[in-house]
Formats: C-alpha cells, sequence, structure tokens
C-alpha cells in the first residue's frame, strides 16, 4: 500500500499527535473514522493509521 508524500507528513503529525496528548490518543483510538475524517488524506493514509491503531487497543 503506498500513500502519497503529502500525506506522509500528515500521518506523521497525526501520530505524534497521538503520542504527545493523551485527550487526541484516546479519541483516535475510539473513533478513529471520525477523527481521522477531520484530515485531508487519502484513504491509503486513513488505513494504514488504522492498522497501526489497531495493534494498540
Amino acid at each position: 500500500m503506498e500513500i502519497k508524500n503529502g500525506d506522509v507528513k500528515i500521518v506523521d503529525e497525526i501520530l505524534l499527535r497521538a503520542a504527545s496528548e493523551p485527550n487526541f490518543r484516546r479519541l483516535l483510538l475510539t473513533e478513529p473514522i471520525k477523527v481521522l475524517g477531520d484530515f485531508d488524506i487519502s484513504s491509503e493514509a486513513k488505513s494504514i493509521i488504522k492498522n497501526v491503531i489497531g495493534n494498540f487497543k
């Protein structure tokens, strides 16, 4: 699965934010579709994030 270069930066920002902000992390874990809907990234990038956070549930 490939993601666009612009998506890479946003994915990094989302994961760093999740690592440093407990409330954002909690929301991302419990409502990933809602949270990721606020970001302008491809469905492939959203899928990668959901796979990553799925490993931490």
